[in-house]
This record gives C-alpha cells, sequence and structure tokens, in this order.
C-alpha cells in the first residue's frame, strides 16, 4: 500500500484474520472473526492513505478519527476518506466479526465515480460517522465485499483483476448512493408525513447533491423551493447547524478535494470541472475555505 506503517497495520491484522488478501498494491480484503488470543493494544495513529470500507457484522470496535472516538456496532458501515488520522481499538473482542476493505490511491485513480458520493452525509445532522444498515443492506453489501475477496484471491492475471475490482467498486459506491436516496425518502413523521420545514431541509439537500458542482448560490436553491434565501437559511441552520451556504461549501470542498487527488486533473482543469470562471478564482476560494492552495494540497 502506500507507506510502511499502513502495511505495518495490516500485517498486524493478518494475525488475527479469518481471510486476508492483498491484490498487488491495489486493496486489501481482511476479515476478522471472533478473534482469540492478544493483540497489541499500543496502537499507532496512521494517516489514512487512499480509502477504507469496514462493516461491522457482530460485536463492536471503537474507531479514533482525527483524534475523535466513535463506537461502531452491529450492521454499521464506515468509510474512512484519504487524508484522516485514525486508530483501531478493540480487535480482541471475542464477539468481534468485521470485514474490511483498504484502496490504494493509486487504485482510486482508476475508478470512475465520483468521490463524493459516499462522502455525503446519511442523516443530515448525525454525530457519527457510521451508518447503521439494515438486514438487506448489509446482506447486500457483504455481497459485494465477498467478489472483492475473491477477485483479490484469484491472481491469475492482476490487470484484468485490477478492471474487475474497478468495477465492483464503482458498483458499490452507486449502491451506497442508493441506500442514501432511500434514507432520504423515508425521513419523514409517523405515517409517511413530514413536517413543511424539515421537507424543505432534505429537499434542499437533495438538490445540493444534484447540483452543487454548477451552483453555489444559496438563492439558486430558494427558487427551486420557492422560497426566500433568508428562509431557506434559517430553516437549514436551525436544523443542521449549518447555513446553506456552509453545506453547499462543503460538498464543492469535499469534490474539489476528490479531484485534486484522485482524478488526474490539474488545477484549472478541476476550477472549470467545478463551474469557476476561472483557475485564479477557484484558488481563492480553495484557500480561503482550507488554508491551503489547490497546488499545495494536491502535494500535501
Amino acid at each position: 500500500m502506500a507507506d510502511s506503517a499502513f502495511e505495518s497495520k495490516f500485517e498486524l491484522l493478518r494475525q488475527i484474520s479469518a481471510q486476508y488478501h492483498f491484490l498487488g498494491n491495489s486493496y486489501v480484503y481482511v476479515h476478522i472473526k471472533h478473534p482469540q488470543g492478544d493483540f497489541p493494544s499500543d496502537n499507532i495513529p496512521v494517516k489514512n492513505e487512499g480509502m477504507a470500507m469496514l462493516l461491522v457484522k457482530e460485536g463492536e470496535i471503537d474507531l479514533e478519527i482525527n483524534l475523535q472516538r466513535f463506537t461502531i456496532g452491529a450492521d454499521c458501515f464506515v468509510v474512512v476518506p484519504h487524508g484522516v488520522t485514525v486508530n483501531y481499538f478493540g480487535y480482541n473482542n471475542p464477539r468481534l466479526e468485521m470485514f474490511m476493505l483498504s484502496f490504494s490511491t493509486d487504485f482510486l485513480h482508476s475508478v470512475n465515480i465520483n468521490f463524493t458520493a459516499i462522502s455525503i452525509p446519511t442523516f443530515i445532522d448525525r454525530q457519527s460517522p457510521a451508518q447503521k444498515l439494515s438486514e438487506s443492506e448489509c446482506s447486500l453489501l457483504l455481497k459485494y465485499f465477498d467478489l472483492l475477496n475473491l477477485n483479490a484471491s484469484a491472481t491469475v492475471n492482476e490487470h484484468i483483476e485490477n478492471n474487475i475490482a474497478a468495477s465492483l467498486m464503482a458498483a458499490m459506491v452507486y449502491q451506497l448512493v442508493q441506500f442514501h436516496y432511500k434514507r432520504i425518502g423515508s425521513v419523514s413523521a409517523t405515517k409517511g408525513q413530514r413536517s413543511c420545514r424539515n421537507a424543505y431541509v432534505h429537499d434542499f439537500m437533495k438538490l445540493v447533491h444534484v447540483h452543487y458542482s454548477r451552483e453555489r448560490s444559496v438563492s439558486f436553491y430558494a427558487d427551486k423551493l420557492c422560497i426566500s434565501p433568508k428562509y431557506l437559511s434559517l430553516l437549514v441552520k436551525e436544523t443542521t447547524g449549518k447555513s446553506a451556504a456552509r453545506w453547499i461549501d462543503e460538498f464543492v470542498l469535499m469534490e474539489a478535494k476528490n479531484l485534486l487527488r484522485f482524478s488526474g486533473k490539474n488545477v484549472q482543469q478541476v476550477a472549470y470541472a467545478l463551474n469557476f470562471s476561472n483557475q485564479s478564482s477557484f484558488g481563492k476560494y480553495f484557500k480561503h475555505m482550507t488554508g491551503q492552495s489547490p497546488t499545495e494540497y494536491q502535494k500535501s
């Protein structure tokens, strides 16, 4: 994978894994089931390179992301994005069954999807990185994990296996997007009726997901919802704790970061992809929001 600390973490996991497969430098599949024996407790936080996906089937595990600790329970799914500092605790829980896929940066470059799709919040104001899955959703997602495991263990033609993996990864991401839209559609009051205020906020989030790469104006979304920008901003702020403008910026920034890191596009191409008038205006926007220029972020 990307660095020795990252690889050594997986080497430790190999000791307690029921199944463990690498596909070259593309990804690793790990299945931990009811681990026996001791596992080193002096874990060291590691900066995540690439992208990791975790699915906890039984028991629970503690996950520390950027020094904030979360407990991930059964039937919960987590995406650990590139660049965050991550640490894992509780591998020696005898009730634990967990599946992990970790994809390298180079592999992600080959996958033709919009990675923002799996970074958007499933629930607008949720405080945990974990997404609770239904039994059917968990079963379906496990099939993708199983296929990627079988692909990694095939060892027939690595070039073909990488292409298979890229297609499976893209399909899994779009499946996650479908889960997301299902939840947006089902977030409602009892008997399927939402309050008018909540309806506006959820419809706003759906619109941002569709239009953020072209439209960054709150007034655009307010017009779509037939309310004033001021009223929309008030509703979104009261419901989520963040302003409408901030939500739009978060979608734009997530996509900008993914394009800069994973797409192979230069800064000017990213600027145009996100509908900025020129590279300079995009650079000023990005630095104002992140404290780094696009070029500095791309090289970091």
